[in-house]
C-alpha cells in the first residue's frame, strides 16, 4: 500500500530540470493550488 502514502511524504525536487529524489536538505518553495508547498532540493 505504498501508493496510499500522503503526497507530502514524497520527496522530489519541484524543479523540472532537476527532479532529484535525494537531497540532504529540502527548501520550501511556493504554495501550490492543492495547498501543498513545492519542495526544492538544496541545489535548486
Amino acid at each position: 500500500e505504498e501508493m496510499a502514502a500522503p503526497s507530502s511524504l514524497s520527496k522530489i525536487c519541484f524543479n523540472p530540470k532537476c527532479d532529484t529524489l535525494s537531497s540532504e536538505r529540502w527548501w520550501k518553495g511556493w504554495i501550490l493550488r492543492s495547498g501543498d508547498v513545492a519542495k526544492l532540493c538544496d541545489l535548486c
